[in-house]
């Protein structure tokens, strides 16, 4: 299946991204399901920010058993974990 990569992003999810990202991205500047987020300089204190603003948003707990840095090496990598945590019955 083909992936082009500037598939858009949930704009609830969007803006906690460029909140928490603020002066990460240039103004303006696109925000894609590929955007590498290193690239960007997320940072830890950085991850620790998205972390809490998403489970506040979402109203989600991301489990420790999922905690990687991975899961935010991009905005689409982090909107499938989220995603599927909201998915799960409560």
């Amino acid at each position: 299946m083909p992936h082009s990569g500037a598939a858009a992003l949930n704009p609830e999810f969007e803006a906690v991204l460029r909140e928490c990202l603020d002066g990460l991205i240039p103004p303006g500047g696109q925000l894609r399901e590929d955007s590498d987020l290193a690239e960007l300089g997320i940072d830890s204190l950085t991850v620790v920010r998205l972390l809490v603003a998403i489970e506040d948003v979402f109203l989600v707990r991301i489990p420790d058993e999922v905690m990687a840095f991975e899961i935010f090496a991009s905005p689409g990598a982090l909107w499938n974990v989220i995603s599927g945590l909201r998915e799960e019955p409560a």
